[in-house]
């Protein structure tokens, strides 16, 4: 009989505790991740239960079979549970969890155009974004290093005549305010090839080694397509040439003055030049003007 009531006394008693606790203060931003909100449970499996946000109950979650239970809310509030069950029966709830929302700032960038030409690739970036912003990240697609300053100003690359180097580039800002928010804002700048010819306006073939010649200097044009003239006040033909590389400033090119054909020095006079030729995209093109000659 001592024997009996030796074992009773001696072995555990196991309770069949069933509760639910729930946990995860976290503060978010609204265009961020969600709070991580956390249940856990102690009894048997399968688990269900019902959260409230601000005392008002949510769908129930249940067929849960595995502790702790992890979900993911962007909804500001303080979660609660109000019910809780496992297999064999009704348990306990405690605990709670508060989401607090932040308003995240808007990224918008300004920019006077979108595409820029080679010759001045140039830009003003300005960002017009929203909220109460601390910080100003911009990347301008090219390489180069961000730029930390609100309103940047940015040369996109140049080739070594100092061109800019046709390319769409992407520019991305990235702001954060005094929360820590962030947002970010992507815009796409064309750096675009564009033909440009730079025509002198009068020339001095004195021989003095200082503007000798009539020359021109140009970019993106189909130079198989050129052809220049030039003609006296009567309308005479003085020169004309179909090869606008023989012209150019930058290899020393250019016209001394005389007539094409006999070669003999043409008299100071104001002269009239008519060009014609396609740009790199095959539009065609006309340049007309007046050409000073001076000795």
């Amino acid at each position: 009989m001592l024997r009996k009531l030796f074992l009773v006394l001696c072995t555990p008693l196991f309770l069949n505790a069933q509760t639910a606790f729930i946990s995860g203060n976290d503060t978010i931003c609204d265009n961020g991740s969600p709070a991580n909100i956390r249940v856990d449970f102690l009894g048997s499996p399968l688990f269900t239960f019902v959260y409230a946000i601000n005392g008002v109950n949510q769908p129930p979650i249940t067929n849960i079979s595995f502790t702790p239970y992890l979900f993911n809310k962007k909804k500001s509030g303080i979660y609660t549970l109000t019910s809780f069950s496992d297999l064999n029966g009704v348990g306990t709830t405690s605990g709670s969890a508060i989401v607090t929302v932040l308003e995240s700032p808007t990224a918008i960038i300004h920019l006077a155009s979108d595409t820029l030409s080679i010759i001045y690739p140039f830009a003003n970036f300005f960002s017009q974004s929203q909220g109460n912003i601390v910080g100003w990240d911009w990347n301008f697609g090219d390489n180069t290093t961000n730029d930390n300053t609100e309103n940047p100003k940015h040369t996109f690359p140049l080739d070594e005549e100092g061109l800019g180097i046709s390319s769409l580039y992407q520019i991305a800002l990235i702001v954060s305010d005094n929360n820590g928010c962030l947002d970010t804002a992507i815009r796409q700048v064309w750096v675009n090839e564009e033909y440009w010819i730079y025509i002198p306006s009068s020339f001095t073939p004195d021989y003095d080694k200082i503007n000798d010649f009539f020359c021109i200097e140009y970019h993106a044009i189909r130079e198989k397509t050129f052809l220049f003239k030039v003609y006296n006040a009567q309308g005479d033909l003085m020169y004309q040439s179909t090869k606008a590389n023989e012209l150019r400033c930058s290899i020393n090119g250019g016209w001394d003055g005389t007539h094409y054909e006999s070669g003999i020095d043409l008299p100071p006079d104001t002269y009239v030049y008519e060009m014609y030729f396609q740009d790199f995209e095959g539009w065609k093109q006309k340049e007309y003007g007046h050409i000073i000659l001076i000795r």
